[in-house]
């Protein structure tokens, strides 16, 4: 893998048209870059599900993207039993198969549980794994391959930065740069496993993040920083009948931000399921979260940024959200 063993790289500072960002991308996804096994498939999703976490200067921290790699490879390798190079003849497993099994071991894992079952304590040793043996190779090999314009990084400091021009760029092509994505990462799969395990390849690599459990936000929206009511209809809810809902969809953000969830009404979150709620709430919104950070700290919202609201609601938009939903009772906006 070229590049692998760079310590640190900057990304080129320059004009870039979008065919030289596509072919970037089409480096990646060419049987011309090498690929011994998946990690810059991986690190590409684990990258693209942190969009929209990057702090003011778009920088990312390897322990956020190595817990969403960990994620990725925990379930595809444990609970689906994909390979994630070819057979060789001592049979020898990547390092990063090699760490998922040992943590199982360690923890006495006998059946493949998904990874947001895990404690906090076993996700933060299992990240830390991954890091600290991954890092050598994928980081510097990804930003080799995307001719030096997708990130600048340290391996020393542990953080990439996106280059302001691809970072726009992939935040309005995101849903089309994830199918190549997992297209040919099923296609290296395809070559490295049996095909009695290499089924429904497309459906697996996009479950391997899933949601965690809402319960949690539930209890602080409902008792600390919102009324008791319906965000979308204005019903009063009762304590038993709320659900957490994902403004902007979980299927295009694939992360569960406290600043993009509300509580609705049961029949509200089901009949909005997919849909981006009508503009005039996104400034409800960004009124709820104003005042989420006057109220009190939460770590949740250490890198919210209200325009980062507003874009990411307009790059779903340009992404195929576009069938607007509101409900046929509208709660009075702010």
């Amino acid at each position: 893998m070229a590049g692998f063993d760079l310590k640190e790289g900057m990304y080129e500072a320059r004009n870039v048209s979008d065919d030289e960002l596509w072919s970037a991308f089409a480096c990646v996804f060419s049987s011309k870059s090498r690929n011994d096994s998946s990690y810059k498939f991986g690190f590409l999703k684990a990258i693209i599900d942190n969009l929209y976490n990057v702090d003011a200067n778009l920088k990312l921290s390897f322990d956020r993207l190595f817990n969403k790699f960990g994620e990725i490879y925990w379930n595809l390798i444990l609970k689906h039993g994909l390979r994630q190079k070819a057979v060789t003849n001592d049979n020898r497993e990547t390092y990063l198969e090699q760490v998922i099994h040992a943590a199982s071991e360690k923890y006495k894992i006998l059946e493949p549980i998904p990874y947001e079952s895990l404690t906090a304590e076993m996700m933060l040793d299992i990240s830390h794994q991954v890091k600290m043996k991954c890092k050598k190779y994928v980081v510097g090999a990804l930003f080799e391959d995307t001719n030096r314009l997708f990130y600048s990084f340290s391996k020393k400091e542990e953080w990439i930065q996106i280059n302001p021009v691809m970072y726009e760029f992939v935040c309005k092509h995101k849903v089309v740069i994830e199918k190549l994505n997992y297209y040919e990462w099923a296609r290296f799969l395809e070559r490295v496993n049996e095909e009695t395990v290499a089924v429904k390849l497309l459906n697996k690599l996009d479950e391997s993040t899933k949601r965690n459990n809402l319960a949690i936000y539930r209890q602080i929206l409902y008792e600390e920083f919102e009324s008791k009511t319906c965000f979308y209809c204005g019903k009063q809810l009762s304590p038993d009948k709320i659900d957490v809902d994902h403004f902007i969809p979980w299927s295009f953000i694939k992360d569960d931000n406290l600043w993009n969830l509300v509580l609705a009404c049961p029949s509200c979150n089901r009949k909005k399921n997919d849909k981006l709620p009508a503009g005039d709430y996104l400034a409800a919104l960004v009124h709820r979260n104003h005042h989420i950070l006057i109220e009190a700290y939460r770590p949740e919202m250490k890198n919210y940024q209200e325009r980062m609201v507003r874009y990411v609601y307009n790059w779903a938009k340009i992404n195929g959200y576009d069938k607007i939903w509101q409900p046929e009772r509208r709660k009075v906006l702010v």
